[in-house]
């Protein structure tokens, strides 16, 4: 498993074992880096377009869609050209074995990595329930914990429906990349060409980067500029050191090249990005 990208950062459940959250993320930043964690996680998209990074490729979530999100599945996100509202439903199936034939059955498999399902699944009937479990979740002081269980049982009832087929855990499993991905989540703004990384770990360079865009979903050079961009946007948010020295904090050596991505991304210069006061 690619432990380099695990999510290290415990969850913490509810009485009710489910974790929710709400998002709303401008035009073209980044929603969430590349990992992976142990739980289930759906997310619904209520405006925008969330684009998900996936081992398959990059998939675009719109409203009225469910993505799942099974448990050691390699992802990132960002969002679309208008940005993205979205909602994050998380539960740990473990927490929701008990004794019966139907948990044997169908949740034990699947809290073994057994049973993976479709990433984005269009269906009424889940999209109700998702929309209920939210509305739960926003109101917990009036709704009982054990509705919402009862929730995610019949959730996970329907997703029974949209199962994967011919797919082992070892195809979202690769050790060797691990150490990589930390590699460069650590030095995105040093001089780190896909060359320098694919010498140092004894990869021939087309190879290096035919198999990371097959591990992350997208190519190298657009994977490190995000990563640069998005720490653009936050010194930018946070300081008011000149453009040049934001640049240079992000591992761009031209400022005006710097410029040029920051635009191209954003639609905006980096100059009137922190005018905006987001």
């Amino acid at each position: 498993m690619l432990d380099a990208y695990k999510e290290l950062e415990p969850v913490v459940y509810g009485e009710n074992a489910i974790k929710y959250l709400y998002f709303e993320v401008e035009c073209g930043r980044m929603c969430f880096q590349m990992h992976w964690h142990d739980r289930m996680e759906l997310l619904c998209v209520s405006s925008g377009i969330l684009k998900l990074h996936l081992r398959e490729g990059i998939l675009n979530l719109y409203p009225g869609q469910i993505a799942v999100i099974n448990s050691g599945q390699l992802h990132g996100g960002f969002s679309g050209n208008e940005g993205v509202a979205y909602h994050t439903i998380m539960f740990d199936v473990k927490k929701f074995l008990n004794g019966t034939i139907a948990s044997g059955k169908y949740l034990t498999p699947l809290s073994r990595n057994r049973i993976f399902f479709q990433t984005i699944i269009e269906d009424e009937r889940l999209l109700e329930i998702v929309e209920r479990i939210v509305t739960m979740q926003k109101n917990r002081e009036e709704i009982h914990p054990l509705s919402a269980i009862g929730a995610i049982y019949e959730m996970i009832g329907i997703l029974y429906g949209h199962c994967e087929k011919n797919v082992c855990a070892a195809e979202i499993q690769d050790a060797a990349f691990g150490e990589i991905l930390k590699y460069i989540n650590e030095r995105y703004t040093e001089e780190i060409s896909a060359g320098k990384v694919s010498l140092k770990f004894g990869y021939n360079e087309s190879y290096f980067c035919r198999r990371f865009k097959a591990i992350t979903g997208i190519h190298y050079s657009k994977y490190v500029q995000a990563l640069r961009m998005e720490r653009a946007q936050q010194l930018l948010r946070d300081g008011r050191e000149p453009i040049g020295d934001v640049a240079w904090k992000c591992g761009f050596a031209d400022v005006s090249y710097f410029t040029k991505c920051f635009r191209r991304l954003f639609g905006f210069t980096p100059t009137q990005y922190r005018e905006m006061k987001v």
